[in-house]
């Protein structure tokens, strides 16, 4: 289970870590989680983080400073997370019904080798695998 602690690292107590961004990330957390629950391969831990959140440092919650990203990008508006998928594992699993019936959606796996991107909200082109 990825908690919110998880989920914003250093970043918990940033004055960029508001209450709308922690309520939106909480709702991402239940729909990842439960994804997650029902996934039935190996969820792997990233020794950098010592979760399933990828990545370093910019994995989950990305302030508004982070190089990364587009100003109000899913990340830094808590509304995406990075999954450590270091095999492809997840993203392989994953279909656009499954993501459908978790109010889900995934950067095309093309884009996101060793990690699976995962948000609540929805592109623009309204897909459930879309490309950036």
């Amino acid at each position: 289970m990825i908690t919110l602690d998880d989920y914003f690292g250093q970043w918990l107590m940033h004055p960029d870590a508001t209450a709308e961004r922690k309520t939106h990330a909480n709702a991402l957390l239940d729909k990842v989680n439960a994804l997650l629950f029902e996934y039935p391969g190996e969820q792997h831990i990233n020794p950098q983080t010592g979760s399933c959140v990828s990545g370093a440092t910019y994995g989950g919650f990305r302030p508004q400073s982070c190089p990364q990203g587009a100003p109000h990008s899913s990340h830094k508006e808590g509304m995406a997370i990075d999954i450590y998928d270091p095999h492809g594992d997840l993203d392989k699993w994953l279909t656009d019904d499954t993501l459908e019936e978790y109010g889900l959606y995934r950067e095309h796996p093309d884009h996101t080798i060793h990690w699976c991107h995962l948000s609540i909200r929805a592109p623009g082109s309204g897909k459930r695998t879309f490309f950036p």
